[in-house]
């Protein structure tokens, strides 16, 4: 009578209802027996689990710290050199073309051109006192300087295109004889300047002038080339008025909308005209930085092959263990698709908590890097920057990863375990 009880009592914590014997066990039980595999063999679980968690761990790490690079390198090059601006110029030495006033025109009405503005190079001698210097002296408007990102270290540019100043490189200001660049602020120097015959209006008479006196009004911020570039900057309007400059070598174009880039850039150098842009630089840190997504991918693909073989055996060994519990529970009316499922939950806990300490595990460890190199690099007064990202995508296509690399490795022991007999399994020792 007690194991008639007891054998009822089993039966309906497995099936519920005693109708439902042959049909399928709760959900709630095959979790629960799952779960309790994992808990009884202690050591061994965390094994398998630990084992995935590294790979996950060393897989989110490495990438975390590839896309932050990424990232933080594409943010350096657009930071001086915005994806909307096209630099323009000809360098076709058969067929030289300048970009005029009409060429401005034919390049504006390109659909998507927000602006364009034109830089007009010019040779130029340059006196202060005794120094006498070589140097290159550029037309521009306001508006260029802007599209160029330029920023002054000493001065402003409170000043509309109509005035006569001078922008002044820091090397420059010091072969002019001012040893401190700030000190050429509102001085006057003596130029004399060399216009292209292309560049220049062909109705305009210059008056024979030996030399001018124009005023420094600002210093540019040259670190980009390590302060040893020698040139000046005027307005070009300034250039029109007094030596009929109306053309120039170069210019700057600003898109509307970053997707028609390539299109306009096409349609551009149709009027054979060069482009350069910073997203064919960009296209190659992308291919650089895929290369070594790809070699990351192969590297924490044999990682996780080790892992899987890893799971495989624990799920394997629990077979051999749980035989004749496999047995009673067919015996008891539990089908085959019951004990499937155990196996494949079981694999499935496994790898899920694995992969979740070792994404978390992997981030936090990249996290605390950066926070290390910043904390140094803040005590040295260097540039603070975060160099690790964690894109969306690839926290989707980890968790599909974990959730496949769980079901791929239970399906062979699961698949094992419910084909067996039920009479094989309880004659197992």
């Amino acid at each position: 009578m007690q194991i008639k009880e007891i054998k009822n009592k089993i039966i309906h914590s497995l099936f519920g209802r005693r109708e439902n014997i042959g049909k399928r066990m709760r959900y709630s039980v095959i979790i629960l027996i799952s779960y309790r595999n994992i808990a009884a063999n202690k050591f061994r679980s965390v094994l398998t689990i630990g084992g995935v968690a590294i790979g996950i761990a060393i897989i989110t790490f490495l990438i975390s710290i590839g896309f932050g690079v990424q990232l933080m390198v594409v943010d350096a090059i657009t930071k001086s050199n915005p994806i909307s601006i096209i630099d323009i110029k000809n360098d076709n030495l058969e067929n030289f073309i300048v970009i005029s006033d009409e060429m401005m025109d034919k390049i504006k009405n390109i659909e998507g051109v927000s602006k364009i503005e034109r830089l007009e190079e010019l040779g130029g001698k340059f006196y202060n006192n005794d120094s006498k210097v070589d140097s290159v002296l550029l037309g521009v408007s306001k508006e260029y300087l802007k599209l160029a990102q330029l920023k002054l270290s000493y001065g402003s540019l409170d000043y509309s295109d109509n005035e006569e100043y001078l922008l002044i490189t820091p090397k420059l200001a010091m072969l002019l004889g001012f040893e401190n660049p700030a000190d050429a602020i509102g001085k006057e120097v003596e130029y004399e300047t060399i216009v292209s015959k292309e560049i220049m209006d062909k109705d305009f008479k210059v008056e024979k002038l030996d030399r001018e006196k124009i005023k420094i009004v600002g210093v540019v911020d040259d670190d980009a080339n390590n302060n040893n570039s020698i040139y000046a900057y005027t307005m070009a309007e300034h250039l029109k008025n007094k030596f009929g400059v109306n053309a120039g070598q170069s210019g700057k174009v600003e898109v509307k909308n970053d997707s028609n880039l390539e299109d306009i850039r096409s349609k551009i150098e149709q009027l054979g005209l060069t482009t350069e842009s910073v997203s064919d630089t960009i296209v190659s840190v992308e291919a650089f930085f895929g290369i070594i997504s790809i070699v990351m991918v192969v590297f924490g693909t044999i990682i996780m092959s080790i892992s899987a073989m890893g799971m495989l055996n624990t799920l394997s060994v629990s077979l051999l263990q749980r035989t004749r519990e496999v047995g009673i529970l067919k015996a008891l009316g539990a089908k085959r698709a019951d004990v499937f499922k155990m196996f494949i939950l079981e694999a499935v806990i496994i790898s899920f908590s694995g992969g979740a300490i070792g994404i978390l595990s992997g981030f936090g460890f990249a996290k605390l890097i950066n926070w290390s190199f910043n904390y140094f690099a803040y005590k040295r007064g260097a540039q603070i920057s975060d160099f690790i990202d964690m894109p969306y995508y690839f926290l989707i296509s980890i968790g599909v990863f974990i959730v496949v690399l769980g079901l791929v490795t239970g399906i062979m022991p699961a698949r094992r375990a419910s084909v067996t007999h039920a009479l094989d399994a309880l004659r197992y020792e």
